[in-house]
């Protein structure tokens, strides 16, 4: 059965071949063909972009579509049972939709997805949506009505999906998820693969002698990047057969998240979760090691240990998450370093294969390596995972 893009795709070019509508005509609008067919306008609109592409109509901004005057031969097949659409007959424009990126994690997704465009002679358009989910839907909306073949976007946290995201998982818009998946929702994905990752730092803090190894992160719930580090680092406790003290675990860090970060109570935030910090600390004095998911708590950590006056690393070892570049000296943190050239490639060649017509779905891992920091001892790691 084809999908509803492609029935409204043969909708209008068996118009056009029965001589309903004839060149120079215009045809119905996105709104009137989403009414029509019950369906939203990213599906209308994407069986235009497709009529268009073909040459079979030409669209005019502010004016409508109309057929054109020259028109194809129409003794090819309909869409459904067609060969596969070449790159070169797209408008090559892709949005990337992202909440934020810093030195730390993001900005080397971007560089490396707007590298791999350029290479595939597409344009790239960014927007960010500073983890608020209505930012997310106007980012969503504004790159539809540019007229983007497809889209990448790393979602915001939070165990509520976006409507309009799950709109376009739905009606198979050209779609790539980077950095976490949308649980129960069919859609392609790219990623490290976070459970291993922290069963690996949490297995090397267990090696080094660490019996009390606290897990600190932002909620666990809705986000599945951070959902996956929890589990590894249950994991890793499982493995060796030792259990977890769930004292030890604390998610309840707000004032690192995009969301919080830019808002106006952030001080507030900041605040509760130094307290949150410093009375988990003080209660937890066993506690040896932390295993943070984000590079910003364990930075929020560190301050906060050594205003305590305890030493990193010869009281408490920290690992965590990405961490900025140091070309010259060695990194302060022991951290996990996803490969975010590889995650952006990825993405994008994902998403053109989608463009051309691929409707498999894919849940790509790409490798991470673990880089060895002065903020613990440690005397081997284990290299690259890709």
């Amino acid at each position: 059965m084809s999908s509803l893009y492609e029935q409204i795709y043969d909708y209008i070019l068996n118009m056009i071949k029965e001589g309903d509508i004839k060149s120079g005509d215009k045809i119905p609008t996105e709104e009137e063909l989403a009414k029509q067919f019950q369906v939203s306008r990213i599906t209308s609109k994407k069986a235009l972009d497709l009529l268009s592409q073909r040459d079979i109509i030409q669209r005019f901004q502010g004016k409508g579509s109309f057929v054109s005057k020259n028109l194809p031969n129409f003794d090819s097949t309909p869409l459904s049972e067609s060969t596969e659409i070449k790159p070169d007959a797209y408008r090559k424009v892709i949005g990337f939709i992202i909440p934020d990126f810093t030195d730390t994690y993001g900005l080397d997704l971007v560089r490396a997805i707007e590298k791999r465009c350029a290479e595939l002679n597409y344009n790239l358009v960014l927007k960010r949506t500073f983890g608020l989910e209505e930012e997310e839907k106007k980012a969503i909306h504004s790159l539809l009505e540019m007229g983007v073949q497809g889209i990448i976007i790393l979602p915001v946290q939070g165990v509520h999906y976006n409507n309009e995201l799950l709109r376009m998982v739905v009606e198979e818009y050209p779609l790539v998820l980077i950095d976490r998946y949308l649980k129960r929702i069919p859609a392609t994905s790219v990623s490290i693969d976070n459970r291993k990752a922290m069963q690996e730092l949490t297995t090397l803090s267990l090696d080094s002698g660490h019996d009390n190894i606290a897990f600190i992160s932002p909620s666990v719930d809705g986000t599945s990047s951070v959902e996956e580090r929890f589990r590894g680092y249950q994991a890793a406790f499982s493995e060796k057969g030792k259990p977890i003290n769930q004292e030890h675990v604390l998610t309840e860090i707000h004032s690192t998240m995009p969301v919080h970060v830019y808002s106006e109570n952030h001080n507030i935030s900041d605040e509760k979760d130094r307290e949150r910090l410093i009375q988990f600390i003080q209660h937890h004095p066993e506690v040896t090691a932390y295993v943070c998911s984000e590079f910003e708590i364990a930075m929020l950590l560190n301050e906060l240990l050594t205003s305590m006056g305890k030493k990193v690393p010869d009281d408490i070892s920290i690992l965590c998450f990405d961490s900025p570049t140091f070309y010259l000296n060695e990194p302060f943190f022991t951290h996990i370093r996803q490969d975010q050239e590889a995650m952006g490639y990825q993405a994008a060649d994902l998403l053109i294969k989608q463009l051309n017509g691929e409707r498999e779905l894919h849940d790509c891992k790409v490798g991470y390596r673990l880089v060895p920091g002065i903020s613990t001892k440690i005397n081997h790691l284990q290299g690259n995972h890709e």
